[in-house]
């Protein structure tokens, strides 16, 4: 061999190779443990990609540090990153800045680092995630709409997770469509082992996974399952999630469905999947979203999905087709859904197969790393 003849040749090659060699720079807000959508769709981009092989690779940002919660050490990670992306970026060693943007702080965090990839000429890449994006910009003042105007005028490609995301940045942030690329969330596939159907006698288990509090809906949940039409049917209740939990608890205890309903707390990706297969329904009525990760990750496991149509909900969840849809904060129309599934096996059962359908077809892991690849191909491409 060649390398054999010449080692010490071949090692200087090689070292030479690996200090030239770019990385996409994947930057999120506390990395890939902490809880949350954004970490969890981040996390698996990253496994995928390792598994994959595919070039260039990626090196993750965190710009938070190890806990959302803990905005004490929040400066000193994003300073850091902001020195890591300015050796790389003098260095010519970033591909693609990949930049996971939600709401307020975070905008103008990742605003910086639109500026100063901008000045050393590194590509970017928005990938919206907020929720509470809206509301942000509806309330905004002139100034703060100008700087987020010149953020996303200043990007390469801006990804959202859907056709509403798509349609809102076209009709108030006046962006261009070629500009916008549509890549949905994805969850890796665990197989079916939903639960069977329950003996008689025995409660249907009504799972919901999201942050506790009012912008998911819970409250209204928790009123629709109070409702006289529900309570003589078998069902049980289980919450996972963090958030106000002891405000809905309460909650229960005033409503007379204490003991029917669970507060789980926090859980890690491992509990959501067991949970996930020993539900009969899951639950999110929310007043905001992106694209809930629990969501795809119910149909993954073939569950009849009861949602909203906010954000871009309704392109994967279609209203008697894989899913049922209600308005939010309507606990009468969220009640009347919940009486369909529990009288109804075969409703549930075709419900739960034609989302999981969809989900192979359009929502798995891969499928959205391709698609992500493909705005981060042509990006590199455009550039000399």
């Amino acid at each position: 061999m060649r390398s054999e003849r010449f080692p010490l040749i071949y090692d200087r090659i090689a070292a030479t190779q690996q200090l030239r060699r770019k990385y996409i720079f994947v930057v999120t807000p506390g990395g890939i443990e902490v809880q949350g959508g954004m970490a969890t769709m981040a996390r698996y981009l990253l496994a995928e990609w390792k598994r994959t092989d595919r070039q260039p690779p990626v090196k993750l940002i965190n710009t938070y540090g190890p806990s959302l919660q803990n905005i004490w050490t929040m400066p000193f990670y994003f300073v850091a990153a902001v020195a890591t992306v300015f050796v790389y970026g003098l260095l010519r060693r970033i591909a693609v800045l990949h930049l996971h943007m939600a709401e307020y702080g975070s905008v103008l965090r990742k605003g910086i680092l639109v500026y100063l990839s901008k000045a050393l000429g590194i590509p970017v890449v928005i990938h919206m995630h907020g929720a509470k994006f809206t509301t942000m910009w509806e309330s905004a003042s002139p100034r703060k709409k100008s700087f987020m105007l010149a953020i996303f005028r200043h990007s390469d490609a801006i990804i959202v997770l859907g056709e509403f995301w798509r349609k809102y940045l076209q009709d108030h942030l006046h962006q261009p469509d070629a500009k916008i690329r549509v890549v949905p969330n994805g969850v890796p596939d665990l197989g079916l082992g939903s639960a069977p159907p329950p003996a008689p006698g025995e409660p249907l288990n009504i799972l919901f996974a999201g942050q506790v509090g009012q912008r998911k809906g819970v409250g209204d949940l928790l009123e629709a399952l109070a409702r006289p039409d529900l309570r003589g049917f078998a069902w049980h209740l289980h919450v996972a999630g963090s958030g106000e939990i002891e405000t809905h608890r309460e909650k229960t205890v005033q409503l007379g469905i204490a003991e029917r309903t669970t507060f789980l707390g926090w859980v890690d990706l491992d509990r959501v999947s067991r949970l996930m297969r020993a539900a009969h329904i899951f639950v999110l009525p929310s007043y905001q979203e992106g694209l809930p990760m629990a969501i795809i990750e119910a149909m993954a496991s073939a569950l009849p999905v009861v949602a909203t149509p906010v954000g871009s909900i309704p392109d994967i969840i279609r209203d008697g087709d894989t899913g049922l849809l209600v308005p939010p904060g309507d606990p009468a129309a969220l009640c009347a859904a919940f009486l369909r599934l529990l009288q109804s096996p075969e409703l549930r059962a075709k419900l739960g197969a034609s989302a999981r359908q969809l989900y192979l077809r359009d929502f798995t892991v891969s499928v959205m790393c391709e698609k992500i690849a493909v705005v981060f191909q042509s990006i590199i491409r455009s550039k000399p």
